[in-house]
């Protein structure tokens, strides 16, 4: 099944990201708020750029492009709270807008796998975030929250669908190859963020 080979081929480069100076001070709560305004800042073009590919791309199984995934307007809503309408004029950094360009070249299957890296996250991990978010600024956590039937039920379609997505093995090793690929390109974003404070 194409969801389990993933987890397992990308788990050291999960692991990896998890522990990026950004990542680990935001699971202490200790970001602060601005470096997470500016963290959320450089994931917008992202999301905005894999969410316009997944509408547009045909041959994705439905579960890939559950509107209820989507994070967009979340994600800017928590930017207006938490750092105000002039949320547009944070830097970008580079590793950003080259993840953007790829995202905006990618067709159908690959697009899977950076909604696997991105949307599967947010839907486990980001549900402990939102309760770090909350208690480390009191707002801005629109961006974990799912509506109904919840991160969990939607988890485990998602996760349906990238079975479905996967039923053919050279599908499933191009999707793998590109979900380590996206978890690298976290890892360069990161890194790109990790000197704004220290």
């Amino acid at each position: 099944m194409l969801a389990a080979r993933l987890r397992a081929a990308t788990a050291e480069r999960h692991r990896e990201v998890e522990h990026s100076d950004a990542i680990a001070r935001l699971l202490r709560g200790t970001l602060d708020r601005h470096d997470y305004c500016r963290l959320l800042r450089n994931l917008h073009p992202i999301y905005a750029a894999l969410e316009s590919r997944l509408q547009a791309a045909p041959g994705l199984p439905e579960g890939l492009r559950d509107a209820r995934l989507a994070r967009l307007a979340a994600l800017e809503a928590d930017l207006e709270t938490l750092h105000g309408p002039d949320w547009q004029a944070l830097p970008v950094t580079d590793a950003a807008r080259a993840y953007q360009a790829h995202l905006q070249a990618l067709d159908a299957p690959l697009l899977g796998a950076h909604a696997y890296v991105r949307y599967l996250g947010d839907l486990a991990g980001g549900q402990r975030l939102g309760r770090i978010v909350e208690q480390a600024y009191g707002a801005g956590v629109a961006f974990h929250r799912f509506p109904a039937p919840g991160a969990a039920v939607l988890a485990s379609r998602f996760r349906a669908a990238l079975d479905a997505l996967g039923e053919q093995e050279s599908t499933s090793c191009a999707v793998i190859d590109e979900a380590c690929a996206g978890f690298a390109r976290h890892a360069a974003l990161f890194a790109a963020l990790q000197p704004l404070r220290s």
